[in-house]
């Protein structure tokens, strides 16, 4: 039998092998899910031995992750901002960089939009990972979490009822804005902003995930544009659109972002790796 550092060891240089990134952590994550050891207990106990039983799941998930499959989706899970979430094939495994989207929303919320019971829409809410968050750490606030899709919705109406926050989460099934049936005080949006022809050149893990929730149309902005429009009726007048895209996007954004609302205010905000990836229009702005 393998102890836990030697299995450690062995899945490191297997994932390493073949080219993942992280692979070292990989190994830790994959351990910690088969043995079901906290994260303090994998280093305590590190000359504890796998039982057979452990060797041959981990062998499977590694066999797996040699296909490039997404280890999130092998899992079943991703932590986003410190929450765990259900995922699958059928939405985008949350990003850390989106969690740059909830820091700003929260941060706005605190310095003290206008409205006393802040209305969100949460526009292409996937695993409902941005909703989720805001509803926890805003409890006051309503929130319409849309998408285009019944399955996507399925994955997002779990993860909601399993944060307990379905008394302020709406689902809405529809185009963008469109079924969101009020004006909105914030518009938080992580959209699909990948040129069409840049897909096929994208790691092999990012090939597993649906399209749809990529595929930003020609020049990545093709949502986008069609989001700002529906905000020109659907954003209150003291009203925030916070939109994630790619660092390149930003100048067109911007001008896209004016040509819409002339009297906004348009900044951009860093994620951690400070590249530039929120686009903030605010309305309004004295």
């Amino acid at each position: 039998m393998a102890s836990v550092r030697e299995i450690i060891q062995l899945c490191h240089h297997e994932l390493q092998a073949i080219g993942i990134p992280d692979a070292r952590l990989e190994a830790e994550v994959i351990v910690m899910n088969v043995m079901r050891m906290p994260r303090q207990d994998l280093f305590a106990h590190q000359e504890d031995e796998a039982t057979t039983q452990h060797e041959q799941d981990i062998q499977g998930i590694l066999d797996r992750r040699g296909t490039r499959e997404p280890l999130a989706y092998i899992l079943g899970y991703r932590e986003f901002y410190g929450v765990n979430l259900l995922v699958n094939s059928d939405v985008m495994i949350p990003r850390p960089e989106t969690e740059t989207i909830v820091e700003h929303a929260l941060f706005m919320a605190l310095m003290g939009m206008e409205s006393p019971q802040l209305v969100i829409a949460d526009v292409g809410t996937g695993t409902g990972a941005i909703a989720i968050n805001l509803a926890i750490h805003m409890p006051a606030a309503r929130i319409y979490a849309v998408d285009l899709t019944d399955p996507v919705l399925n994955v997002a109406s779990y993860n909601i009822r399993s944060h307990n926050v379905a008394d302020r989460v709406t689902l809405c099934q529809g185009d963008l804005l469109e079924p969101v049936p009020e004006q909105v005080d914030l518009v938080v949006a992580n959209l699909p902003y990948i040129p069409t022809g840049r897909i096929p050149t994208l790691q092999p893990e990012v090939q597993w995930e649906p399209k749809m929730a990529l595929d930003g149309g020609q020049d990545g902005l093709g949502l986008v544009r069609r989001l700002m429009s529906q905000a020109t009726t659907k954003l209150k007048d003291q009203g925030i659109i916070l939109l994630e895209m790619d660092p390149e996007q930003m100048a067109v954004a911007s001008g896209m972002a004016l040509q819409n609302f002339p009297d906004a205010t348009v900044t951009v905000e860093q994620d951690l790796a400070r590249r530039d990836r929120i686009l903030v229009v605010t309305q309004g702005l004295e």
